[in-house]
């Protein structure tokens, strides 16, 4: 961004996200749900979890954590929203096998942690423990480029370049 970015404090049209849990990147195309293999909610990846803590992927002005604690959206930049979502109908475990570490509604920074969730229990009791991040309003997205293969917390899963 450069000095004079950061003085005047202007937004950058690259963002990076880290891999907000551990495990092994997968297409959304394989996830066992029409609404996010199809692309109708955003884009992004997929990450078969193999943790047992959802971490934050980036700063985010604010989070937005579901009342079953099972999916949080991120604010980024005011602008893109971000959404992890934890496994296929996880919202019929109640919030079950999950528990929350950070506060509905406040800002976090990347690393910070989220969620801690019980892998096995949902790994039993849920469709799937595949774990949709996608940008949900990819109108603001110009182009994405996504990683693959083994991923650790905090490494990059996905570069966002946005429109200008």
């Amino acid at each position: 961004m450069g000095l004079l970015g950061k003085f005047f404090n202007q937004k950058s049209n690259v963002i990076e996200l880290a891999s907000p849990i551990e495990g092994n990147i997968i297409s959304l195309s394989q996830v066992p749900d029409e609404a996010f293999s199809s692309g109708t909610i955003g884009d992004g990846v997929a990450i078969i979890p193999t943790g047992d803590t959802i971490y934050a992927p980036c700063d985010a002005e604010e989070i937005n954590i579901f009342a079953t604690n099972h999916a949080i959206s991120f604010e980024i930049e005011g602008e893109l929203e971000l959404i992890v979502h934890f496994g296929i109908d996880t919202v019929k475990l109640n919030g079950k096998g999950f528990t929350r570490i950070a506060k509905d509604g406040s800002s976090v920074k990347k690393g910070d942690p989220l969620i801690k969730f019980d892998l096995d229990f949902i790994t039993n009791n849920a469709k799937s423990i595949k774990t949709p991040v996608i940008i949900a309003n990819m109108e603001l997205v110009e182009s994405i480029s996504k990683s693959s293969g083994k991923i650790n917390v905090g490494e990059t899963i996905m570069t966002i370049k946005l429109k200008k």
